[in-house]
């Protein structure tokens, strides 16, 4: 169905003199189109850039209505950009089209650069190939659309013009490699191609945890008090029982052994404690505690896709591959029978409902048909299920709770710092292409913004997800700033951005503890 554009155009003149511009429909044609590839929870960060950005009132949302990635696999954003906020713009106000490609993890952030003959699928907004409208406006003045993503033309291939990734490019190797996007096949890259092809950008920190479901939470929880480590108070108010005093906590060693597939059942952890009026130190498996939450003892672990962000991130820091030849590969096997059982969704959403699935019995996720309940570990960044609406929990690691302070504290450990990706040999991008990318970028990554977005990132236990680094050339203060967090520690200590580094001060750098 072609669209009449002569309408269309007369409407854009008209925008242009409007003193506080309208939303903008799916069908007008952009004068710029920035195509971006790789990690879902940076589109938090493009969404409060582009709000910034674009003139008031013209921003729309625009979200894939595929049931199986629950909105997440496919976005696109459409404003009239400012040309006040971005100096150097050629043109005045231009109309900006992002379509933001999530599908398949980071890998799409990082291959097609590194081979731009090949192109990966992004959603379109206006498809004109197939009769009826492709985006549908959800509420009327919303400004926010759901898209058809299943008949032809709803997707088309093309090469990224950036790519947003939680972790470095170079960890895309080894057990992080994953040949295939869109059943086309890339080579893996080395780190000295990707050093000189793509300019790499330090997004800053993201905080990473290892959840559990809710059954495992409870339990941890009844076996911490029988060893005297927690209050048992903690189990007499269901609000206290989710604050930071009552988070259970879990070993690095024990996460990486189960992670490396090395633990089979969960009655294989035997819990050491004294019972109550004895002085005879005892034992008694980790299922012993809150009985009755599962269907049976074999260990489950909601792993990612290969080549996504959280799975690379777990990798180097638990299991340090590929970052060492001596690495431990993760356990990608499932065994069901005697387990663990492996179950590998591609979405970050899909692993939010595999692990409630496990806990409840259900099958939302389309991961639990046996309806089992089960006991689940799981890796996720941690700005979700703040509203504790899924039964499955964050946890403490080695007894640090996955916060920004204790990130800036040098306790908490697992974050990583992440980047954006462009070319910087042809095909590269250019004129005010190019611009744009350089401004949202730096606009994307400073801890002003980064304390916007955390404090929207409110749990029981603590806020927030993000955090600035010292490898981004910022300094922290004396004492830490929830409105502009800043750490010390990162991956970059020499500047070189490197996830396999543990996290260490730049020198001679003030830091907090």
């Amino acid at each position: 169905m072609k669209r009449d554009y002569a309408g269309v155009l007369a409407s854009a003149l008209l925008l242009a003199f409007l003193p506080d511009a309208q939303a903008i429909p799916p069908n007008l044609p952009p004068d710029l189109t920035l195509k971006v590839a790789g990690s879902t929870i940076q589109d938090n960060n493009l969404v409060k850039v582009l709000e910034n950005l674009c003139l008031s009132g013209t921003l729309d949302t625009f979200k894939d209505a595929d049931p199986k990635g629950k909105s997440t696999y496919w976005k696109a954003f459409f404003c009239q950009i400012d040309s006040s906020k971005v100096p150097g713009l050629t043109l005045l106000n231009p109309k900006l089209l992002v379509l933001k490609r999530n599908r398949s993890g980071t890998i799409t952030g990082v291959y097609p650069l590194m081979e731009p003959n090949k192109g990966i699928n992004f959603m379109g907004v206006a498809n004109d190939l197939q009769a009826g409208q492709q985006c549908i406006e959800t509420l009327p003045g919303s400004r926010s659309w759901a898209c058809r993503t299943g008949q032809p033309g709803d997707l088309f291939k093309a090469i990224p013009d950036m790519g947003v990734l939680d972790t470095d490019p170079q960890v895309y190797r080894g057990a992080n490699y994953n040949p295939l996007i869109d059943d086309v096949t890339f080579s893996q890259p080395s780190p000295s191609a990707i050093a000189a092809q793509l300019n790499i950008q330090n997004a800053g920190g993201v905080l990473e945890n290892t959840p559990v479901t809710l059954g495992l939470r409870n339990a941890l929880q009844e076996a911490a008090i029988a060893q005297g480590r927690m209050d048992p108070v903690c189990l007499t108010d269901a609000a206290l029982r989710e604050t930071a005093d009552c988070m259970p906590s879990l070993s690095k060693a024990l996460i990486a052994s189960l992670f490396a597939g090395r633990v089979s059942r969960w009655s294989d952890i035997q819990v050491q404690y004294t019972p109550s009026g004895s002085s005879t130190l005892s034992s008694k498996p980790l299922t012993d505690f809150n009985k009755g939450s599962i269907s049976t003892d074999l260990v489950h672990i909601c792993r990612r896709n290969v080549g996504a962000s959280t799975q690379a991130a777990l990798n180097s820091y638990f299991l340090n591959t590929p970052c060492a030849s001596a690495g431990t590969l993760p356990v990608e096997i499932s065994n069901p029978a005697f387990g663990p059982v492996v179950l590998a969704p591609t979405q970050v959403t899909a692993t939010e409902y595999c692990l409630a699935d496990l806990n409840d019995g259900s099958n939302n996720g389309a991961l639990n048909a046996p309806g089992t309940k089960a006991w689940a570990i799981s890796m996720l960044t941690t700005e979700r299920n703040t509203k504790l609406s899924l039964n499955y929990r964050f946890i403490k690691i080695d007894g640090a709770a996955p916060t920004p302070e204790e990130v800036a504290a040098g306790r908490y450990q697992f974050f990583v710092e992440g980047a954006w990706v462009w070319r910087k040999v042809d095909p590269k991008p250019s004129g005010d292409l190019l611009v744009l990318i350089r401004r949202i970028t730096a606009d994307a990554t400073t801890p002003s913004l980064f304390g916007r977005l955390n404090a929207d990132i409110a749990h029981p236990w603590g806020t927030g997800t993000f955090i600035a680094t010292s490898g981004q050339d910022y300094q922290p203060g004396v004492s830490f700033d929830p409105n502009a967090p800043v750490t010390a520690y990162t991956h970059a200590p020499d500047g070189s951005l490197d996830n396999c580094i543990a996290p260490q001060v730049r020198s001679d750098m003030r830091l907090q503890y």
